[in-house]
């Protein structure tokens, strides 16, 4: 039985030597370390975000979906939207345009000097800092270039003051051509443009279809179609990431309140489009949950883009613009 178990352990042993003679010999490597070399692959890093935003005063939005103007509606291809804004009184145009750039309903800018009105003729009650959106940004990021072109100086001089650029036009279009320019040859991260004819229009001839009207719309519209073509020119404008806003201060010069709204002729329907190229076209009232859109949402919508923390002293106004960021970010 030993001697089985012997013959066993060396049958074994032998077959093991031949198996290891026949298998194929490599040097032994060794540690291998390799040594780091900096990636030296040219990238655009740029995607900076910018904004273009256009306030057309006095437009109204069932005129506007109706009549369907070509620059307009191409934005709105690419756009999420709101032809049913909502409209916090009082307010006229420089309400609107207060709650645009503070994010806040309770400005008590009312007057076209945009300093705040006195809550009485004591004037010891404190109204409100109403700080804008231009200010804001300077403040975190100074860098950031700013500009303004309206034919409404102290829109441009009082409200927008912190701007970096401050174009005071003598009409819209002269205010078309000045945006055109700064577009195509300046690098500013918001560009403000504000028209005015439309209203002009509404206030002779009612807010309303008909040839004058109409014929105000068409004429803006081509300044749009114009402006975005001149931003689309840019060298740089496939490394950038712009947002084209375009609203309405839905009223006129005459403030409006809850005992004056209900009747007046001055009140339209507002509107806001939001554009980017990478959007789908999307109305934003009929989403799951509803977006109601107001005029403080552009204040907070600026800040969301370029990227500026909203302030706690901005109560109202709120971006939607990050239930898109999938599509935005990604394209």
């Amino acid at each position: 039985m030993m001697r089985k178990k012997l013959y066993g352990i060396a049958t074994g042993a032998l077959i093991g030597t031949v198996l290891l003679a026949g298998c194929k010999k490599f040097a032994d490597p060794g540690v291998q370390i390799e040594e780091y070399k900096a990636d030296t692959t040219v990238r655009s890093v740029s995607n900076q975000r910018k904004m273009l935003l256009i306030n057309i005063d006095g437009l109204a939005a069932d005129v506007l979906q109706a009549l369907k103007p070509a620059a307009i509606q191409s934005l709105l291809q690419n756009g999420k939207y709101s032809f049913s804004t909502v409209t916090n009184l009082p307010v006229n145009n420089t309400a609107a345009l207060g709650s645009m750039f503070t994010g806040n309903f309770e400005t008590r800018l009312w007057d076209s000097t945009f300093y705040a009105v006195p809550v009485d003729s004591t004037n010891t009650i404190p109204v409100p800092l109403n700080m804008t959106t231009f200010r804001y940004i300077h403040d975190v990021i100074p860098s950031k270039k700013l500009a303004a072109v309206a034919n409404w100086p102290n829109l441009v001089k009082t409200l927008l003051a912190d701007g970096d650029k401050k174009v005071v036009t003598s009409s819209d279009a002269e205010t078309k051509t000045n945006v055109e320019q700064v577009l195509r040859s300046e690098n500013m991260d918001v560009v403000f443009a504000r028209f005015s004819s439309v209203q002009q229009a509404g206030s002779v001839y009612g807010y309303k279809a008909g040839a004058e009207y109409e014929a105000a719309i068409r004429t803006v519209d081509t300044y749009i179609g114009d402006i975005m073509n001149a931003l689309k020119s840019r060298a740089t404008y496939n490394d950038e990431k712009w947002l084209t806003v375009i609203t309405t201060t839905q009223v006129s010069d005459t403030l409006l309140t809850t005992k004056n709204w209900p009747n007046s002729p001055l009140k339209i329907p507002g509107f806001i489009i939001a554009h980017n190229k990478g959007f789908t076209s999307q109305d934003i009232t009929k989403l799951n949950p509803a977006i109601l859109a107001k005029n403080e949402d552009v204040a907070a919508m600026m800040l969301y883009w370029l990227q500026v923390p909203k302030p706690n002293t901005m109560t109202n106004g709120s971006s939607w613009l990050d239930r898109f960021e999938l599509e935005f970010l990604t394209k």
